[in-house]
């Protein structure tokens, strides 16, 4: 999946699908682009040196020939409120990105469908930072367990667009720091866009086009 403060989801987390994205058309011999960002490679893999908007999400869909899906956040995580500030790195397989939560933010953790840690294959766990404001538009409670120190259970709300990108992203993400991944998916969450490892896609969403 959130300017410095506003989020991801998965980011977070943040974060396959379960039905197959179309593949990218091979890249031209000069890269498509905009002030903002550019698709190389012959996988097509997504630069940018500014933060993304919804206009650029549409175009970047139509540069490589993919349509996107709606998509519904399954996968349930575990979030507490920061005491203090803290920085944040989202981990998948390598830093992902970070973020810099102030007091009053969210400390989020992607759980499994059965409550578990969700970890890559390095242990690490998928952990980012959504804004205090925003939580409650994003998350609503899952029941009254908690998970040790990582606070208690929410389920996500809402739905949003993603596009896959099998040649992967290195971008500036909503909240200024840069967020890289080998493959995944870019997310259109209101006006908010950000990247999306494929991994945790595929264990936290569910395409539902």
């Amino acid at each position: 999946m959130t300017a410095k403060r506003q989020r991801p989801g998965s980011r977070p987390s943040r974060a396959g699908d379960r039905t197959q994205a179309a593949a990218p058309r091979a890249a031209r011999k000069t890269p498509k682009t905009s002030a903002a960002w550019k698709v190389i490679g012959a996988k097509g893999r997504l630069e940018s040196k500014g933060a993304l908007s919804a206009k650029d999400f549409q175009a970047i869909a139509a540069t490589i020939g993919v349509a996107p899906v709606r998509a519904r956040k399954t996968g349930l995580v575990a979030a507490k409120r920061a005491a203090r500030g803290r920085t944040v790195e989202t981990r998948w397989n390598g830093k992902e990105t970070q973020n810099r939560a102030r007091a009053g933010d969210w400390i989020v953790t992607s759980l499994s469908f059965e409550r578990k840690v969700l970890r890559d294959g390095e242990g690490s766990q998928n952990t980012y930072v959504i804004a205090g404001d925003r939580f409650g538009e994003l998350y609503e409670a899952a029941g009254t367990r908690t998970v040790a120190r990582l606070g208690a259970v929410y389920r996500p709300k809402g739905i949003v667009s993603a596009l896959h990108l099998s040649g992967g992203f290195d971008i500036l993400a909503p909240w200024g720091e840069r967020q890289t991944g080998r493959s995944g998916y870019l997310i259109l969450n209101g006006e908010d866009v950000y990247g999306n490892n494929a991994e945790t896609f595929q264990g936290t969403y569910e395409v539902l086009d």
